[in-house]
């Protein structure tokens, strides 16, 4: 029982593959962050810019709140912020639930074909023995689908929580929001 080179080069490739995959996942997420971040803080500027401006041009200098359909268009620009943000992190799990699942399954691969070999030069008891294994790293690996499946899910129905929430937080009362949830599913 051995690795060949070329299994163990094809090994490292894809090893090295899901690495760099799960890495440019952060960076996505990461340079999305950024921008979210950038875009409600230029945001917030101008309203502030524009407040300051107002205040200035007062005569008599008075200090009021700010109209409420104002304050209404804030609640609904951080609500849309939180679920861009919610939707973010939901991405970045689903990649990462992906990738970890390519990653076992390049391991069961190489693990099976290894079992294969030995069989090659096992008795009828040691085959048995290998098929055992082989059907158990079979449902292992099932399993573990079945368990990103799950995520995925569970990720897809707090993303429509947080939808439905900051849906409701920036709705003026007596209106719809008509935005349609969003499916996903990891990669098989």
């Amino acid at each position: 029982m051995y690795l060949s080179p070329d299994d163990i080069r094809q090994t490292r490739l894809a090893t090295l593959d899901n690495l760099l995959a799960a890495s440019q996942i952060w960076v996505d997420a990461s340079g999305r962050f950024a921008d979210l971040g950038l875009r409600a803080g230029r945001q917030t500027l101008e309203e502030g810019r524009g407040q300051l401006e107002d205040l200035i041009a007062q005569e008599p200098l008075r200090f009021e709140l700010p109209p409420l359909q104002q304050m209404s268009a804030w609640r609904g620009d951080s609500a849309e912020w939180m679920r861009e943000a919610f939707e973010i992190i939901g991405d970045a799990q689903q990649g990462l639930l992906a990738t970890a699942r390519d990653q076992v399954a390049t391991l069961d691969t190489i693990l099976l074909r290894q079992m294969d070999r030995a069989a090659l030069s096992a008795d009828a008891t040691g085959e048995a023995a290998i098929d055992h294994v082989k059907q158990a790293i079979r449902e292992a690996e099932a399993g573990f689908k079945e368990l990103t499946d799950a995520a995925a899910r569970g990720t897809d129905m707090v993303e429509e929580q947080i939808r439905q929430v900051s849906e409701a937080i920036a709705a003026e009362p007596g209106t719809e929001s008509a935005k349609a949830p969003r499916s996903r599913r990891t990669r098989s």
